[in-house]
Parts: structure tokens; C-alpha cells; sequence
């Protein structure tokens, strides 16, 4: 019987080591001077954003960002993707929106050139965009040398678009009912491959292999897209909050709950989610962005924040 038990509490105590994770999250700055409600990480450089400003920064040192440019845009921001180290892309449902650069201060002089196009969600890889519209669909565009654009082809059935993610030769979108996987490895005729409507109210996706991470309100499901013509539903779990965002990093999975923080995962095996570890801010978070072990958090009126994660 002793033996017994020992044997079950050595079990239980490798289950929990197991599930403990071997980083540990270490806040480092807290900059409350600016308002984000997103935050992008992209060619070593911080990009936050509300409905109409832009602010850039460099973290050459993390504990003191450094701002490089601040833009204040006519209408309502969507999205953006900067190219290279100072081309910003900015996405609007405006044609006419007009960003423009804003003096201040302390303002360092580095230069960065706006390209507003049309849309609501922006991915890119080398020098092709996908540009997704909530009404129109996915217009890809080769951007080219200089910065040229031409229109390849626009992807469009009657559904809205929420949120894609671009990796040639394929992309995978969430529309108005759930997930579609889609062919462009020709770039003027992309078909559509399957579909996964189990899915409501889905509004943020993020890809780690052939699994397929996506938050549906306070529900978080895993969809294994190894099949593209019959994405299936492999797991899902219900959270405490609605979730803002999803980013991935070494089979780790950062979810933004609002006020509920910053729940990490281990995905691994995405049929068994280990729950590793949670940051609570005490304020809420609207989004996430990952980079070189650092976490970066948009906090709205709160300002934004970074963790070291090593």
C-alpha cells in the first residue's frame, strides 16, 4: 500500500513539474505616457497603435525604449506591416486617409515612408501583401522592388474576413463562420480548399505546424490543418475572459485576456494544453507581441509594458 501511494505521489509530482514553466516572466518597463490598444513587433522595432496614432520605438534597450516616430492618422487605423526598415504600411477603410507625421520634443529624426491601403487586416511575406477586407476579401499584392504595387489577384466570397495568416502557398483565414484554408501557390487564381464552420464568433488566429490556434470569444480551440481540404477540430478549451490576441513562441502560446492578464501554454501536444503560467499587470490587456524573450503588452489607457521572458 505504501508503495502504492509513493508511486502515485512520485506520478503527481512529475506531472506538475512537467507543467512548470522554465522561464520566468520579469516585468522591465512600464511606459505610461502613450495610450496602444495593439502592438506589433517587426524588424526589432516596437509598432503601437490606437484608432489614430502610431507610435514606433526602438528597444536597443529594453529597460528605456527609445520613440523613433510618432504618426497621427485621418481616419480609423485597422492594421499595418512596416517593410524593410522604413516602410510602413498602414491599412484603413478610408481611400483618401492622410498620416501624417507628428513633432515632438524628443523627437530622434529616423524616417519612415506611409503607404495607406485599403483594408482591415495586413499580413506579408518578402515582397508580397495580403490585405484583407471585412467586406471585399484578400487583395494580394506584389509590392515589388521600390515599393511598386501591383494587384495579383483579390480572393473574395461572401463573407466577411477577421483575421488571416499568410504562409506561402497557402493562407489561412477566418471568415463570417470559421476557418478556410486556401491555395495561392498561383498567385492570380487562389482556390479555396476546405472550410471549418464548427466555429462562432472567431476573431484572432495564430499557426504552430499544422495546428491551427483560435479564439472564439472566452473559447480557445486547436484545429489540425495537416488535411487543408478537411480542417478538423482537435481540442478546445473554455478561459475566463475573452480573448484579444494569440502569439506563439517555441510551442508556447500567449493569450491576451483583457483583465484577465496574460495566460501562457504549452502546445506541444495540442491535445493535452499545459497551463504554464499567467502574468497579471493589474490592468487589462488588449494585445500581445513577441520578440527576442520579450513580451510586449498594449494596455490601453494604462500604457504599454515589457517582460523579459528567459
Amino acid at each position: 500500500m505504501k508503495k502504492t501511494l509513493l508511486l502515485l505521489l512520485m506520478a503527481t509530482i512529475m506531472v506538475f513539474s512537467y507543467a512548470i514553466d522554465d522561464r520566468i516572466p520579469r516585468p522591465i518597463a512600464h511606459l505610461k505616457n502613450i495610450q496602444p490598444y495593439n502592438v506589433d513587433y517587426q524588424q526589432d522595432l516596437v509598432l503601437l497603435r490606437n484608432q489614430n496614432f502610431i507610435w514606433i520605438y526602438s528597444i536597443f534597450n529594453p529597460w528605456s525604449p527609445r520613440l523613433e516616430a510618432v504618426f497621427t492618422s485621418s481616419a480609423l487605423i485597422e492594421d499595418l506591416n512596416l517593410l524593410g526598415d522604413n516602410q510602413l504600411y498602414v491599412c484603413s477603410e478610408e481611400p483618401s486617409n492622410t498620416i501624417s507625421s507628428v513633432d515632438t520634443l524628443s523627437y530622434p529624426g529616423k524616417i519612415f515612408f506611409t503607404n495607406p491601403v485599403i483594408g482591415n487586416k495586413i499580413a506579408r511575406e518578402g515582397s508580397l501583401l495580403y490585405v484583407a477586407d471585412r467586406l471585399r476579401g484578400i487583395d494580394i499584392i506584389d509590392i515589388g522592388k521600390g515599393g511598386m504595387r501591383e494587384l495579383k489577384s483579390t480572393f473574395s466570397e461572401k463573407w466577411g474576413i477577421r483575421d488571416l495568416w499568410a504562409e506561402y502557398p497557402y493562407i489561412y483565414a477566418l471568415n463570417d463562420f470559421g476557418l478556410v484554408t486556401i491555395d495561392i501557390s498561383d498567385l492570380q487564381f487562389p482556390i479555396s480548399l476546405g472550410v471549418n464552420y464548427e466555429i462562432a464568433d472567431a476573431t484572432v488566429l495564430a499557426k504552430n505546424g499544422n495546428i491551427i490556434w483560435i479564439g472564439a470569444g472566452k473559447k480557445l480551440l486547436a484545429i489540425n490543418a495537416a488535411d487543408m481540404k478537411h480542417p478538423r477540430l482537435i481540442n478546445l478549451m473554455n478561459l475566463s475572459n475573452e480573448i484579444q490576441d494569440l502569439e506563439i513562441y517555441n510551442d508556447r502560446l500567449f493569450v491576451a485576456l483583457g483583465q484577465g492578464g496574460v495566460k501562457i501554454y504549452g502546445i506541444k501536444n495540442p491535445l493535452k494544453i499545459e497551463d504554464l503560467n499567467t502574468l497579471y499587470p493589474a490592468v487589462a490587456v488588449y494585445d500581445i507581441a513577441l520578440g527576442n524573450d520579450l513580451i510586449f503588452l498594449a494596455l490601453g489607457k494604462d500604457g504599454w509594458m515589457i517582460y523579459e521572458y528567459r
